[in-house]
């Protein structure tokens, strides 16, 4: 997984990033979701990242349609001149929060989101966006789920991430 940057700074407040993020989900700021865009897709043009690569983003929860990641998604694909398949996942069930869930019960609550995965994934190098990791929970789930549909490879970018992985 690669992060761009913490939501937290080292005094405990958010950073540049995390401020940014904050808004755009918070407050539904699309100027900050533009400039974290445009930031992500700076940023995704100096990794090295597999050959012919596709772009999609982690789906929103259907109770609450934010479309920050795809909208990073976007910024990304056209940085990186590549192909933006938003429905390469699909979700089908509303969750709560993960933010909201106990730890040990995360794996399973994404796991009944849902997800399915686009035959189109077969031998596919896919990055696959999202704005805030927590856990790594979903991006792990969707991993699994995209290396089982025959996916080549799987490169998580992260906008940012706000606590250490499980």
């Amino acid at each position: 997984m690669l992060v761009y940057a913490q939501y937290w700074n080292d005094e405990g407040a958010r950073s540049a990033v995390g401020e940014l993020v904050a808004a755009c989900k918070d407050h539904g700021d699309s100027h900050a979701a533009l400039d974290l865009a445009r930031l992500m897709g700076e940023w995704a043009v100096t990794l090295t990242l597999p050959d012919d690569p596709v772009v999609t983003a982690v789906p929103p929860n259907p109770a609450r349609p934010d479309h920050l990641a795809a909208t990073l998604g976007a910024a990304v694909a056209t940085a990186l001149n590549a192909p933006l398949v938003l429905d390469l996942i699909e979700r089908r069930f509303a969750t709560e929060r993960l933010r909201d869930t106990p730890v040990a019960e995360r794996q399973a609550m994404a796991e009944s989101a849902g997800y399915v995965v686009d035959p189109i994934a077969v031998g596919r190098n896919v990055v696959l966006i999202d704005d805030v990791m927590l856990t790594g929970t979903t991006l792990g789930h969707l991993a699994q789920l995209l290396h089982a549909a025959g996916a080549a490879s799987i490169t998580p970018l992260i906008a940012a991430q706000t606590r250490r992985m499980k």
